[in-house]
């Protein structure tokens, strides 16, 4: 439902075609087949992690209740809790601006989330998200978010690989780490996933700060000697 509800607010707002935005790859594959290089979608086969690290992937298709709301200015948005890994949970809220989610390890779905669009305009997060574990217990998400740029005049894709860290019991219960911007780097799941296994563990959230890796900054080693950051959303 909620595919359908964002994408239609994209057509009306972006004026292009509805299945641009459909993380699949080819028009006809729809948003079952995820993004080629994704951890938006395993292929069936699972990635090589560190031995202490495990991977875990879940998809809000059929894990989710969601309804769609609006406001008394005629605001709407499409609200919904998807199932996590060991009891964790993801909240998002989608309107025509695009999309934001959080993390929680408990029943808390009116705290505000952050929103995923770094890079580009409107777009929606992929529906299937990679959950980093280590002895059972979920520390980081890397979660993709596709957008579009209009730098040409043209819609043109974006896609953004957000890494969110994990504080259980926490105030707040996550925060985006940093971004990867998959349309800019080579080797963008790997990059999460190393940006994810350093950086989440020690993050402060209380920072205002994301880590980015760009085409300035292609590897997290750049960005950290570069001071690659900008703003959290």
């Amino acid at each position: 439902m909620k595919q359908m509800f964002v994408s239609a607010l994209v057509v009306a707002a972006a004026g292009v075609a509805g299945v641009y935005f459909m993380p699949g790859g080819a028009p006809d594959e729809g948003p079952a087949a995820g993004p080629v290089d994704g951890p938006a979608d395993s292929g069936g086969v699972t990635p090589a992690a560190d031995p202490e690290t495990s991977l875990s992937y879940t998809d809000e298709r059929g894990t989710c209740s969601g309804e769609e709301q609006v406001s008394e200015d005629e605001r709407v948005t499409y609200v919904q809790a998807c199932d996590g890994v060991a009891g964790w949970r993801w909240y998002a809220e989608a309107s025509e601006h695009g999309e934001t989610s959080r993390f929680s390890d408990r029943n808390d779905p009116e705290v505000q989330g952050q929103y995923g669009g770094y890079l580009g305009n409107f777009g929606q997060f992929h529906t299937v998200i990679e959950w980093r574990v280590l002895d059972g217990a979920p520390y980081a998400t890397i979660h993709r978010y596709v957008s579009a740029t209009f730098e040409t005049g043209d819609a043109v894709r974006q896609e953004t690989l957000i890494v969110t860290a994990l504080r259980p019991g926490g105030s707040p219960t996550s925060c985006h780490v940093g971004l990867v911007d998959a349309t800019a780097v080579s080797g963008a799941n790997e990059i999460a996933r190393e940006m994810a296994d350093r950086l989440a563990a020690d993050h402060d959230c209380a920072s205002g700060t994301v880590w980015v890796v760009d085409a300035a900054s292609p590897s997290v080693d750049a960005a950290l000697a570069s001071g690659s950051t900008r703003p959290a959303n």
